[in-house]
């Protein structure tokens, strides 16, 4: 018998031990599949929906949203049915690539294309895209790590839930935003408008204005009403405000685009309030909750609903040349990025009530009496909201400012700025111009 035991456990000693596992790692659980298959899937739609419009402004963009797009619908496809180290580590490595193309294109822009060298604008939708792509390298690596994470039953499938419906409402929200409407012509649009209008904040407004004074002005020095003798030089911004500044210039733009003629205006039920005026432009009222602007801070949806639309004439192809945003805010409204934005209100303004809406016959600055106001059918309002001018228009920028007063580029006809007294406009109501009679 012990002769036996030992021939039994000499063999058993010679014998190599069977493999534990072929696999390299556990299987991964399904809640945590669902994560990250819903966090690929989402970025990679966000991505999909973006897609032609920097494809219509730069085809390589186009197709570098395309493949952000299908990478991340297919990393969400492989790892639902296949999971493993390999699936993972391709969509950290790829995610990882799409996220140092962001941070470069907005902190330096793309060496190449149309707009080379332009830093893009930070906005909700890439943001969110962004944070979905980090969301996915982060949590592939903890799998990576312990890939036996979430495997406590119905609490890890209510966490997994939780965190899809969360992704979702995430991905919905950023689509269905302002910032998704036009985002890449937004996008850089911004910046352009700013490099027109003496990047978006010049300082040679100042300078002009001495310069002008020691000439001939033609009239351009009579249009002051002094609301703005306060803005000697415009005041330099923070990198955040000029970043928040361009975001809100653009949305400006856009108004522009929506509506860039006065026939394009009247269409979309804006009305013209009182008549051409040297430095000011034509005023078109189209009114409209944001446009109210309650609480007094310029948000991307407030900019692009100016309270009116101001033209370089009042015949229907009239172009647009600037805006005037309102606001019902009870004190001084905080208004655009910075402090360059010089809020003002008026007093004493004559109003007149047409089918279309309200008319200032007699604009908002002049000295206007009861009796005139009253002569022409009008009457008089003590005082105004907060409201402030912006010159964002490209080719409509105002040298002394972005947020000036006046603009010189609106003369008139002759190049000058004389205006016809003010007993004679309630007879030239689309012209005050002294050369328009």
């Amino acid at each position: 018998m012990t002769d036996v035991l030992d021939r039994q456990m000499a063999y058993s000693d010679s014998v190599p031990p069977a493999p534990v596992s072929a696999k390299v790692t556990p299987e991964i659980s399904m809640p945590a599949r669902v994560i990250l298959a819903v966090i690929s899937a989402t970025a990679g739609v966000m991505h999909f929906v973006m897609m032609p419009a920097h494809w219509g402004e730069w085809t390589v963009e186009g197709i570098g949203f395309a493949v952000a797009g299908w990478f991340g619908l297919l990393i969400a496809l492989a790892v639902v049915i296949r999971p493993s180290r390999a699936v993972l580590t391709a969509g950290v490595l790829g995610n990882l690539v799409f996220i140092g193309l962001w941070v470069v294109s907005r902190i330096s822009g793309f060496p190449m294309g149309p707009n080379n060298g332009h830093a893009e604008t930070v906005g909700f939708v890439d943001l969110s895209a962004v944070a979905l792509e980090a969301a996915f390298v982060i949590a592939a690596l903890v799998l990576i790590a312990r890939p036996g994470a979430l495997r406590r039953g119905a609490e890890a499938f209510a966490i997994a839930g939780a965190v899809a419906v969360g992704v979702i409402a995430l991905g919905t929200a950023a689509l269905a935003s302002p910032g998704a409407r036009n985002h890449a012509a937004r996008a850089h649009g911004a910046s352009n408008a700013g490099a027109a209008g003496g990047e978006v904040h010049g300082h040679e407004g100042a300078a002009a204005m001495k310069a002008a004074a020691s000439t001939d002005d033609k009239g351009l020095s009579l249009l002051s009403n002094g609301h703005h003798s306060e803005m000697v030089a415009e005041k330099p911004l923070t990198v955040e405000e000029r970043a928040l500044l361009s975001q809100q210039m653009a949305g400006s733009i856009e108004a522009a685009r929506l509506f860039p003629t006065v026939a394009a205006i009247k269409a979309a039920g804006g009305w013209r309030a009182g008549p051409f005026s040297p430095g000011l432009g034509a005023h078109y009222i189209r009114t409209n909750g944001a446009a109210m602007n309650a609480d007094g801070d310029v948000s991307i949806e407030d900019a692009m609903n100016p309270m009116a639309y101001i033209y370089d004439g009042t015949a229907d192809d009239s172009r647009i040349a600037g805006f005037m945003y309102y606001s019902m805010s009870e004190k001084e409204p905080v208004g655009f990025a910075g402090s360059n934005d010089v809020w003002h209100f008026h007093t004493n303004t004559c109003l007149k009530r047409t089918p279309e809406g309200l008319d200032a016959p007699f604009g908002a600055d002049g000295e206007v009496t009861t009796k005139l106001c009253e002569s022409a059918g009008g009457f008089m309002m003590e005082q105004t909201q907060w409201m402030v001018h912006v010159w964002s228009v490209p080719g409509w920028e105002s040298r002394d400012g972005l947020f000036s007063e006046v603009n010189p580029a609106l003369s008139c006809s002759d190049g000058s700025y004389y205006q016809l007294p003010m007993k004679n406009w309630i007879d030239h109501p689309l012209n005050i111009c002294k050369s328009a009679i």
